[in-house]
């Protein structure tokens, strides 16, 4: 318990004296690919693409692709009334398969066949993406020299749910900027990322990697052998992602994450391991001293939220300490359902699929 809390000390600590600042003056323009999978997002890939048509970007530089993975709503529909409307959205139903991969890792690597771009930049049909995203991914890669960039993205919603959410990003986002910042490649985000068309090719794209229901760890893996990748934290490449409207779909999706969590870098597992044995300790320390468990319970929570708040103010957001509070009790729940599901028998469900 005592580790938990020098870990959140740590974190903060950290955050304020190596926090690294991306460049946002962007010296070249280069030619950009979008590339969008979307399976059943009738609902949101419409926002998407209007969020990505108002880029502040040249629009002669700028690809998008959206490709339909076998959707049972009208997602197609949709994406082909975009590509009939704009010249710079194409539209592509996927037929066949050619990756040892998920049904998203299939869909990007056809798209990427059609890229002609220096960049191609990945997000997910419900994503929205702010005005200065290619700009500010861009300008940070220029200044940096590197060849992999991932924003930040966080979930958007009124119901309790959704900021519960929100808040879980929000620490997971920080946590890779702050290990990343010390120079030790962690992951990228499949929803908001960037790499050069030519180290992709290097690679041989996501056919040429081995199945995995976490694409974007994959990919980023073979990137970081010989290339460099960086972590962005800033309103300009803040992403908004449409929440899980349930605790299963909330559970299916951590199932997911949680496959993908123990291929990370020792010293971000060590984290989220400290993390995950200190809520059953605590609970088991209250059980036998309420008066000191819930004092441990306590301060770390403090250190948490003030880990929360300190990010958020670096994105321009703002954390209610009520949501905070009641985030972190339903943590407690939340995470030994997490780690039991897991624990049980059966394949990774995700967008109809079983993997």
């Amino acid at each position: 318990m005592g580790v938990a809390i020098l870990t959140e000390t740590a974190l903060i600590f950290l955050w304020l004296v190596n926090f690294k600042p991306s460049n946002n003056h962007l010296e070249k323009y280069p030619s950009v690919d979008i590339l969008i999978a979307a399976r059943d997002e009738e609902d949101n890939i419409g926002n998407c693409l209007d969020s990505i048509l108002a880029l502040n970007y040249p629009e002669e530089k700028l690809t998008v692709w959206v490709g339909d993975d076998d959707s049972t709503d009208n997602t197609w529909k949709i994406i082909h009334e975009y590509a009939s409307k704009f010249s710079q959205v194409s539209a592509l139903k996927i037929t066949k398969q050619i990756t040892d991969g998920n049904g998203k890792a299939n869909v990007l690597a056809q798209l990427a066949h059609k890229c002609q771009g220096d960049w191609i930049f990945i997000t997910d049909a419900d994503i929205k993406v702010p005005n200065d995203w290619v700009k500010s991914m861009l300008a940070a890669a220029q200044h940096e020299k590197a060849e992999l960039v991932t924003g930040t993205s966080l979930v958007v919603g009124n119901s309790w749910l959704a900021k519960f959410q929100r808040l879980d990003w929000l620490y997971a986002t920080a946590m890779l900027k702050v290990v990343s910042d010390f120079g030790v490649p962690v992951t990228t985000m499949g929803n908001n990322m960037a790499i050069t068309r030519k180290v992709y090719k290097d690679i041989g794209g996501f056919e040429s990697l081995p199945f995995s229901v976490t694409e974007d760890l994959e990919l980023f893996k073979a990137v970081v052998k010989k290339h460099k990748a960086i972590n962005l934290f800033s309103a300009e490449v803040l992403n908004e992602s449409t929440p899980q409207n349930s605790i299963v779909k909330l559970l299916l999706q951590r199932k997911r994450w949680m496959r993908g969590a123990f291929e990370l870098p020792i010293q971000l597992l060590g984290i989220l391991l400290v993390q995950a044995f200190y809520l059953p300790a605590i609970i088991l320390l209250t059980l036998i001293s309420p008066v000191i468990g819930l004092s441990f319970w306590f301060i770390k929570w403090i250190l948490k939220f003030a880990f929360g708040v300190i990010s958020a103010k670096k994105l321009s957001e703002k954390v209610s300490i009520f949501d905070s509070f009641v985030s972190e009790l339903f943590t407690i729940a939340f995470s030994l359902a997490s780690v039991i599901y897991y624990l049980w028998p059966g394949k990774v469900s995700w967008k109809g699929r079983k993997y």
